[in-house]
């Protein structure tokens, strides 16, 4: 063996064979892509989702692709505090679940459902009022104003879409990614 081989060569486990190790081995890593492989598909597809409306847009010309990336920035900032605060419903299903308390596991989704719709007013209103918000901010008046043509589409797009991270967030948890990753097969705004 030459010298570079031997000292990286991983410390033999007294006791361990090389083979059981290897064995050991293969099964955490293809547990591990069971685990990652559903994940990694769903970020692939929002990828492509993106891609696809970029390809789009950018056929209407620069200034339909600037305002498709302000409009988005408006949503994705709003949508994501309601996605993060739809994410405690991860552990109290997974808590629920773990127990066997299947009375508190289904109100975890109903509350999780209502919380989706109660937190989609204020982001519905951001949506529809987002020219406002980019003149604030300091956007050209041109650029806010095709931003807000975006908005008012995605603005009807916020309930269903935290429906839908609500229903995913309860699914992530007592069944693993699988059904987690099937689920976002779904269309969404």
């Amino acid at each position: 063996m030459d010298e570079f081989a031997e000292r990286n060569r991983l410390p033999s486990r007294p006791g361990v064979e090389p083979a059981a190790a290897r064995r050991h081995f293969a099964v955490e890593l293809s547990q591990c892509a069971e685990l990652a492989l559903p994940m990694a598909l769903t970020q692939l597809g929002h990828i492509v989702m993106v891609s696809t409306d970029l390809a789009f847009i950018g056929r209407l010309g620069a200034e339909a692709v600037g305002a498709a990336a302000l409009a988005g920035t408006v949503y994705f900032i709003s949508i994501n505090i309601g996605i993060g605060l739809l994410a405690a419903i991860a552990p109290l299903a997974a808590q629920a679940f773990g127990a066997g308390h299947l009375g508190v596991l289904r109100r975890s989704l109903r509350m999780g459902l209502w919380a989706a719709l109660l937190l989609s007013v204020p982001m519905m209103a951001l949506a529809l009022h987002g020219e406002q918000v980019l003149l604030a901010a300091g956007q050209a008046p041109d650029a806010a104003r095709r931003a807000q043509q975006y908005l008012f589409g995605l603005a009807w797009g916020v309930a269903p879409a935290l429906c839908f991270q609500a229903i995913r967030c309860f699914w992530a948890r007592p069944t693993g990614p699988r059904r987690s990753c099937g689920s976002c097969s779904l269309p969404s705004p």
